[in-house]
């Protein structure tokens, strides 16, 4: 028998790749190999870290370290340079020893007519703002008056503990309320810079801290209280004694 007739359309031939632009090379995969010669087979796709599909990965670098790490490592170089640069920078009075070097003694002073107590009296002059802060945060180291009626003059030792505070001609007020407070007497006020304990402000502090305490004791010693804390397992709320203003 024959074979039978082919039907359909006669097959085209596989269309020709594009030819390339002038002046450029076409890639040797895209031409025909000649014979016995494998085909060349195009570049794969570098991965978006590595240089191929199987390091298609962070590079090691990026997972040996963490964010926390960083963090810290930050952390810990700024509490070194401020460890280093507290010393330079801190004010004196930060630096000042936390004992006085000697007991509060009160000196009268009879060419004024004053117990000598500093404290008190810088308590009491009418000041404000910073010439007030001034006057309550130094301490007075000694004070000089003539005797005689005769004489007016009168000087006031302070040590004061930050230079910010004699500015801007607050030294100049607080002699000015001192001149009011003595009048007859020319008032001199010379300050210093150095640590201080006796003032006005420490005073005043250590009354709040003392009446704390003892706010805090009766309330601890009341026989109501105590009898809550034993039935029923109560306490007293740290921080929540109040002394009375």
């Amino acid at each position: 028998a024959g074979a039978p007739a082919a039907t359909g359309a006669p097959m085209a031939p596989a269309a020709a790749p594009p030819a390339p632009a002038a002046g450029m090379t076409p890639p040797p995969w895209s031409q025909a190999p000649a014979q016995g010669e494998a085909r060349p087979q195009p570049p794969q796709a570098r991965g978006q870290y590595g240089d191929s599909p199987a390091e298609d990965g962070p590079p090691s670098w990026v997972t040996e370290f963490s964010d926390d790490t960083a963090v810290a490592d930050e952390a810990a170089a700024e509490a070194a340079i401020a460890a280093v640069a507290a010393p330079v920078n801190a004010p004196a009075a930060a630096r000042a020893p936390l004992a006085p070097p000697h007991a509060y003694v009160v000196t009268p002073v009879p060419g004024l007519d004053w117990d000598g107590n500093w404290p008190a009296l810088a308590a009491a002059l009418p000041l404000r703002g910073v010439s007030q802060q001034l006057a309550l945060q130094t301490e007075l180291i000694d004070c000089h008056a003539d005797a005689d009626v005769n004489a007016n003059a009168a000087v006031f030792r302070l040590r004061v503990p930050v230079d910010t505070l004699r500015a801007s001609g607050n030294s100049d007020k607080l002699q000015a309320a001192l001149q009011e407070r003595f009048p007859g007497k020319r008032i001199t006020v010379e300050t210093e810079i150095g640590p201080v304990w006796y003032t006005a402000s420490a005073e005043a502090k250590a009354a709040r801290e003392e009446r704390q305490r003892l706010a805090e004791a009766i309330v601890a010693g009341d026989p109501f209280v105590q009898e809550l804390e034993r039935t029923l397992g109560a306490f007293v709320v740290p921080g929540s004694v109040r002394p009375p203003v």
